[in-house]
């Protein structure tokens, strides 16, 4: 038979073989390992973070593919204009491989281009008591002088507005302003008033008060790592800028161009005074009702700001008139970023605080929010604070929701 012959010939080959100790010679390594990229981007990350802050804007240019040469010189112009201080940059781990678009984008010298995630650490100097930190990305490209940045930051992860475009910088004492574009326009002109607003209520408070404000919609979902659309409804937001609830994590307050440029420059101005009160007080870092968080910011905001009631509160007051009085006070879900009707609830939530600073008077209303942000609860706060109980509260706070609506209780 066939196959029997055909066996028969391949062992006397492979005896033969073995007879003569041929050698298969091992495959060979590849030229561009995990391992390699890894070590070869941890240097660029070095090299980048030391001449960010000891070299010239040249030295740190020659870092970059020539499509991010301009990306990179305003990084330089960041960190000097913000005095980024302590930092560092390590590779943690190749990230997500890069899209075709993104990949056609770098052009053909970056073909072999990849994406890396990166931990960085900085601070602001003369602002920041502890550093940022934050994993962002990186895409690195290989060169014969070695590798260089093509990008910074993705969908993904959480990406400073200073590794992301060009900044204007206005830095006082007190308070530091960066805006994404050219110019600061109308924002450095509103956080000295927003801090002396602040004080007025809380005369120990002394800053800092940090804005930032990202070019698009876009750049404010990269910079807080937020859904796309999260904010759509919010003009700003005030938050850590790494997202930790560390007691020590720097703190910014990020405004939503879209919805802040609708705004008067009355309205801007309590925006702003509303963020710097959150700032004044550690609301990043307290629990506590979203009622009296958001109610107590707008009090501070709106106090002597020259607004008449009836038109900081028509929202709600209209509604009270459709749908009747509220029956208790906003729940956090009345007041998330997605929830219908949002404005009307800012009010009613305003509205709360601003009676009980009639009521009890303003000493007392700052008094309270300080026990519930230290651990009270509400209902503990209403008895020890005010000598009250929260269902006393509420009656009377409808009371006066009806006289302000012209409604019968």
């Amino acid at each position: 038979m066939l196959v029997p012959t055909l066996l028969l010939a391949l062992l006397c080959t492979l005896v033969a073989a073995c007879d003569r100790e041929v050698e298969v010679p091992p495959p060979s390594a590849s030229e561009d390992t995990s391992a390699q990229r890894a070590d070869r981007a941890e240097q660029a990350l070095g090299q980048l973070a030391e001449q960010l802050q000891s070299g010239s804007r040249d030295d740190v240019v020659e870092l970059a593919t020539p499509g991010a040469r301009q990306l990179i010189g305003w990084v330089h112009d960041n960190v000097a204009a913000l005095r980024i201080t302590d930092l560092e940059m390590r590779y943690v781990d190749e990230g997500a491989p890069l899209g075709e678009a993104q990949a056609q984008s770098l052009g053909e010298g970056a073909k072999d281009a990849w994406r890396g995630m990166v931990e960085l650490e900085y601070r602001y100097g003369g602002f920041d008591k502890a550093p940022a930190r934050i994993e962002t990305s990186a895409v690195f490209a290989p060169t014969p002088d070695g590798v260089r940045f093509a990008a910074f930051g993705d969908a993904d992860v959480r990406t400073p507005l200073w590794l992301a475009d060009q900044l204007s910088v206005v830095r006082t004492k007190e308070t530091l302003v960066a805006v994404a574009g050219d110019s600061t326009g109308r924002y450095a002109g509103l956080v000295r008033p927003a801090v002396r607003q602040v004080r007025r209520v809380l005369s120990k408070w002394r800053g800092p008060l940090i804005v930032e404000v990202p070019r698009s919609s876009k750049q404010l979902d990269s910079a807080l790592q937020s859904e796309s659309g999260q904010y759509d409804n919010i003009a700003a937001v005030t938050t850590t800028a790494d997202g930790s609830l560390a007691p020590d994590a720097p703190v910014r307050v990020f405004v939503n161009p879209i919805v802040f440029g609708r705004l008067k420059e009355r309205g801007a101005q309590v925006v702003v005074s509303h963020e710097a009160t959150h700032v004044a007080t550690g609301a990043t870092f307290t629990s506590m009702p979203t009622w009296l968080q958001e109610g107590f910011a707008d009090y501070v905001a709106l106090d002597d700001a020259g607004v008449p009631v009836r038109l900081a509160a028509g929202q709600i007051l209209d509604r009270i008139r459709k749908k009747g009085l509220p029956g208790r006070l906003p729940t956090s879900a009345d007041l998330d970023p997605s929830a219908s009707g949002l404005g009307a609830t800012y009010e009613e939530a305003w509205l709360a605080c601003r009676f009980m600073a009639q009521e009890y008077g303003e000493d007392r209303l700052v008094r309270f929010y300080d026990a519930v942000g230290k651990g009270a609860s509400t209902q503990e706060a209403f008895r020890s604070e005010l000598d009250t109980t929260q269902r006393m509260f509420v009656a009377q706070w409808r009371t006066d929701l009806a006289r302000l609506a012209g409604v019968a209780r």
